[in-house]
């Protein structure tokens, strides 16, 4: 077990942040689960050991139902801080021979860091690891006893999202060594395999409406580059204040003033580091940023339309081809950009 707990927490530090199934950035969800509770590795206080104990002196009932309720909070697009309420089931041993019946039902309250790793758009796999603090209830021979403490958490899954705002998850759930034998004579670990659905709040559409729009002569098109790494932070989709405050100065241009009658296209670019997908979906996220800041400012949504484009289009071509690490980054920076093009009748 303690093999199996170094392997996990590995798996929960090295996810990387190529989750596309995860919620937006910065929004809250919460959700329900239910499922199957299994007391493994019990112990009493008299030296009982239900993995050793003689079939005829001891009839132990492991398995129950457990289930609980959690809500999150997405800090980017790999990782959350989920917590919530577990009731993790009740534990019974049937006593022979004058060996007194034992009952244990236990829950707690739980908090734990969730790491993703996206597999598709729509589909991730996660851990997390954290704390329970549990209370652990014991019935033994007509006397009850109950305990509290906090023990080690880790839990493994995967998650799928139906649509924007709903997701359905799977997962396995270990916590360790709850109760305490000798306070209320009867201690286990808790294995759980429950589903549950997820409900994401705060969702941004992929892309705004765009209303149909008959085909007619184009006279001008004025095209506006923002640099990407004024706009945002690396790696991330969220504006900074240098970058709400360039958008604001373009949507008062006399340009952006004309163009409320007329169509806007955004359209996200990002270097040719990292994976094409990801370049893409972060390009795509980049563009609908600055469309939703425009369109807060007083822009139509009908009449803004975004694009992502990843790396394609380069800016910098082949001029970057010998240069490695913080220098490529440095060199490739004006592949990162955000272009407004305004379209004029």
């Amino acid at each position: 077990m303690k093999k199996t707990l170094v392997a996990l927490m590995v798996l929960n530090a090295c996810a990387v942040s190529t989750a596309f199934a995860a919620g937006d950035a910065g929004t809250w969800y919460s959700g329900a689960k239910f499922g199957w509770s299994h007391y493994a590795d019990v112990h009493g206080n008299n030296g009982f050991n239900a993995n050793q104990a003689a079939a005829d002196d001891f009839n132990v009932d492991h398995d129950n139902v457990g289930g609980g309720v959690f809500g999150g909070y997405q800090i980017n697009d790999w990782l959350a801080i989920e917590g919530g309420y577990d009731y993790l089931g009740n534990m019974q041993y049937n006593g022979n021979n004058g060996v007194p019946d034992t009952k244990m039902k236990s829950q707690g309250l739980q908090i734990s860091a969730k790491t993703s790793y996206g597999l598709t758009s729509d589909w991730d796999l996660y851990s997390r690891l954290g704390v329970m603090g549990y209370r652990a209830e014991a019935d033994t021979a007509g006397h009850n006893k109950f305990e509290t403490g906090i023990r080690p958490l880790v839990a493994v899954g995967s998650e799928y999202a139906f649509t924007k705002n709903w997701a359905g998850r799977l997962e396995y759930q270990w916590v360790s060594n709850v109760g305490n034998s000798n306070q209320i004579g009867v201690s286990s670990d808790i294995h759980s395999v429950t589903a549950g659905v997820v409900y994401r709040f705060g969702q941004h559409d992929d892309a705004p409406v765009v209303a149909p729009v008959e085909a007619a002569p184009v006279a001008e098109t004025k095209t506006f580059n923002l640099k990407s790494d004024v706009m945002f932070g690396y790696d991330s989709a969220t504006l900074t204040d240098e970058g709400k405050a360039a958008i604001t100065q373009l949507y008062n241009s006399p340009d952006m003033q004309a163009a409320k009658d007329h169509s806007t296209t955004v359209i996200g670019y990002s270097d040719r580091t990292g994976k094409a997908e990801y370049n893409q979906q972060l390009s795509a996220r980049r563009a609908q940023a600055v469309a939703d800041q425009l369109v807060a400012l007083g822009m139509p949504a009908a009449n803004i339309q975004t694009e992502g484009r990843g790396a394609s289009d380069s800016v910098t071509g082949s001029t970057c081809d010998n240069q490695t690490g913080n220098a490529l980054i440095s060199c490739l920076a004006p592949d990162r950009r955000v272009v407004v093009q305004i379209s004029g009748q």
